[in-house]
């Protein structure tokens, strides 16, 4: 990597933002209903209240492993999810999808067990346990199950530099064709979430799981921008995706 890019190389970078391409990415799917209120509580305007339910996505990839995690939502005609959080085990993945994307990523430890008969996935960081899906591999499923459209809504702001508020405030979508293959289906899927100083997942109230299965995908990326959101009314919003600095940090 060079410190300063050609043009014509500055371009070639963009393109990687223009047009990502994900494969070989096996996804596992835990779709679950929560509470309704909460949902109301939580979601930032002009997002609205779709079906109350969030997903986790935990992959195994050639390029990143990780997961996504988000609650169904919808802004005018488009329904999608709204990025939660999202857990990467590279900071490359990291940087990537908070830079171009706004992603609410962060680093920690992501793992998949998968024998053909039980899978078993968490997620950690700081030494904790967030997240623990557990479920029996039932057998395979139907074919294009997990292909199709799906859609991103993320927020896409900077902190001013002198700590006062936020710079312009953009709504975008984070637009995705995905082609499935080898799906399973998983039964008895169980859900365990733990709270913690850093991260959200323990203030998701699970009623109960209504989806679970597995599928290998290949991930066609594109984002578009959307409107443009009061600076001062999205900023109770605005930290949900850092960690709180207020356990490390002092001011004088």
């Amino acid at each position: 990597m060079k410190i300063k890019l050609t043009r014509e190389e500055a371009q070639q970078m963009l393109k990687m933002f223009q047009s990502p391409h994900f494969t070989n990415t096996r996804n596992y799917i835990t779709v679950c209903r929560v509470d309704e209120e909460w949902i109301k509580e939580i979601l930032p305007p002009p997002l609205e209240m779709a079906e109350p339910l969030v997903t986790f996505a935990l992959s195994k990839g050639d390029q990143f492993s990780g997961l996504v995690c988000g609650v169904q939502c919808k802004y005018k005609d488009i329904v999608g999810d709204w990025g939660l959080g999202y857990v990467m085990d590279t900071d490359l993945a990291v940087i990537f999808g908070r830079e171009g994307l706004a992603e609410p990523k962060k680093l920690g430890i992501t793992k998949v067990e998968d024998d053909g008969q039980k899978y078993i996935g968490t997620v950690s960081r700081f030494g904790k346990e967030l997240l623990r899906i557990e479920a029996d591999i039932k057998g395979p499923g139907p074919e294009g199950l997990g292909s199709g459209p799906m859609d991103n809504l993320h927020f896409k702001y900077a902190i001013k530099a002198d700590g006062t508020g936020l710079e312009p405030v953009h709504l975008i979508d984070s637009h995705f064709e995905n082609i499935a293959s080898d799906p399973v289906i998983m039964e008895n899927c169980t859900v365990k979430l733990t709270d913690t100083p850093f991260d959200i997942y323990g203030e998701i109230p699970v009623r109960e799981v209504v989806a679970c299965f597995a599928a290998t995908m290949d991930m066609k990326g594109s984002a578009r921008y959307l409107t443009e959101v009061d600076a001062d009314e999205f900023l109770p919003y605005a930290f949900f995706k850092h960690d709180d600095y207020r356990l490390t940090m002092s001011v004088d």
